[in-house]
């Protein structure tokens, strides 16, 4: 994480500001700790801060698959496009391209459940020097991977990625001039807080600007989602309503491709044969 972004941090449990101990690159924190007045202390690995407490970050996903090399990361990139149809692949690359057309302007970026970082590797690549890009997740293991391919591509100069619960972000109020997710915000649970925390962070009149996942009111994927606690956004009017009681104005949707979910075992939703939407999303703090 680049040394210049200390003073919009905070500690995730007291939101005290952090302080750092340990050693630093030219403009990154390299290794050793963050640390608050109320004595909570945060790690700092190979330039990713573990912002994160696991008193209370509870449920949160965990990777199984590491990434050791760049060559581990394309494989598993390659393998879930695969159970993808061209058209779906196309329809979510335009998808992309949305996001990155509506904050190419802003001058700080937090993208919210980065993962792999497939938002971030095209993101950095579109955006110019200046501006500050922050991938977060709440497991390392995905991160490790967007900073290979981060680096490989030559991009790792313009991102700086964090450990962090979106339910807790680490940032004081009001610090953020854009929020960005690919279908990150789907996957927290209690999306709710995840929203609020998001209009915590947000500059006045900031704005959010996501790809999310629509399913079908009456579903199984739809009852699924509800009994893993993800039941807050996956319909339109789900998400209007979340966006509505967390102080957010809904600018436009729009739905980039719809159709019935493939075979795909990397993915617990939607179930196969269900009928789902990757749908674009505009929002603005109010």
């Amino acid at each position: 994480m680049k040394t210049s972004l200390l003073e919009i941090l905070a500690c995730p449990v007291c939101q005290n500001s952090l302080q750092f101990e340990g050693t630093m690159s030219t403009d990154r924190f390299v290794k050793g700790n963050l640390h608050c007045v109320a004595r909570h202390f945060y790690q700092v690995k190979d330039e990713i801060p573990v912002l994160k407490d696991p008193q209370i970050s509870t449920n949160g996903f965990v990777w199984k698959v590491k990434f050791p090399n760049i060559e581990k990361y394309d494989t598993m990139r390659k393998q879930y496009a695969s159970y993808l149809s061209e058209e779906q692949r196309k329809a979510d690359k335009e998808l992309m391209q949305a996001v990155v057309q509506n904050v190419s302007k802003e001058g700080l970026i937090l993208d919210v459940a980065s993962g792999m970082g497939r938002l971030l590797s095209v993101l950095s690549q579109h955006l110019g020097k200046k501006v500050n890009l922050l991938g977060t997740d709440i497991d390392e293991t995905p991160l490790r991977g967007a900073k290979l391919k981060l680096a490989q591509q030559r991009s790792y100069t313009q991102t700086s990625l964090s450990v962090m619960d979106g339910k807790h972000l680490a940032f004081k109020p009001q610090k953020i001039c854009s929020v960005t997710s690919f279908f990150g915000l789907d996957n927290i649970p209690e999306p709710k807080k995840a929203f609020q925390e998001v209009y915590r962070v947000l500059r006045p009149e900031g704005r959010l600007v996501l790809a999310t996942l629509w399913l079908k009111e009456g579903s199984k994927s739809l009852a699924m989602a509800q009994k893993l606690d993800y039941g807050g956004i996956p319909t339109k009017n789900r998400l209007t309503r979340m966006l509505e009681t967390t102080g957010f104005e809904l600018d436009s949707t729009e739905i980039f491709y719809s159709g019935e979910w493939p075979h795909n075992p990397m993915d617990q939703l939607p179930l196969e044969g269900d009928w789902f939407a990757h749908s674009f999303v505009l929002a603005h703090k109010k």
